[in-house]
């Protein structure tokens, strides 16, 4: 619903591919803000795995422990976002067996929900936040993770936002690592409080910033804080 015309995925494909590393020859993310039934997410990510070849990084496993180096992925595209919803295709799976109380409460918490990265601007409160939950699906033990279809495995870098309280979002996990999505708003009450947890999680993680989404007029905020603070991910409004 934005002002925006649409275009065709494989035009931008192309393009990046054409024009990827003519200023640096360093890794080039590209970050999916997606909304695929599981057809489409097959062919898209056959689109990409056709289009950049070797170039494209493959992880070794669905979940990273350590990111490669920036040095160890020269000239190679790399793609992040949310893991796709399998999850919703295993309730539907079940039929009428019964499915444990834990899912039963994912699903009545609407954790299931995509939205858009940037639509809704929290307060960055340090409260529960259910926006976005795209690790439901694992944290299901009856979720089979081989369900994981080919467009996940492309997902070198997984991507959310803050579930629950902001220190428990913060948490190092020594045997995944991610990244992680903070509004401008939700950064500068977290510094505030959780400083040296933020320092913590970009040692290991990627943390990404964006703009608040009140800014329709363009403006961009103070890069500092989210730069000292070690976010690798600095995104500004440029239009």
């Amino acid at each position: 619903r934005t002002l925006t015309a649409p275009v065709e995925i494989m035009r931008c494909l192309k393009s990046i591919k054409e024009y990827a590393f003519c200023a640096s020859t360093y890794p080039l993310v590209i970050t999916l803000e997606d909304h695929l039934t599981a057809d489409l997410q097959a062919k898209v990510a056959g689109m990409i795995t056709e289009t950049f070849g070797d170039l494209l990084y493959v992880p070794s496993s669905d979940t990273l422990n350590e990111f490669p180096s920036p040095e160890a992925l020269m000239r190679r595209i790399i793609i992040s976002t949310k893991p796709p919803q399998e999850y919703r295709e295993f309730l539907k799976a079940q039929g009428d067996q019964k499915i444990s109380g834990n899912a039963d409460k994912l699903a009545e918490e609407g954790n299931l929900r995509r939205i858009d990265s940037n639509a809704d601007d929290s307060d960055g409160k340090d409260e529960p936040d259910d926006e976005d939950d795209e690790e439901s699906e694992e944290e299901d033990p009856k979720f089979q993770p081989d369900t994981a279809c080919e467009y996940r495995k492309l997902i070198t870098i997984h991507a959310g936002k803050p579930k629950g309280r902001m220190r428990d979002a913060l948490k190092v996990d020594p045997d995944k690592v991610r990244r992680l999505s903070l509004s401008e708003t939700q950064l500068g009450k977290a510094t505030a409080s959780h400083g040296a947890d933020i320092i913590r999680f970009t040692q290991r993680n990627i943390l990404r910033i964006y703009p608040k989404g009140t800014r329709i007029n363009s403006s961009n905020y103070d890069p500092m804080k989210a730069w000292t603070h070690g976010a690798q991910m600095v995104a500004f409004n440029m239009q």
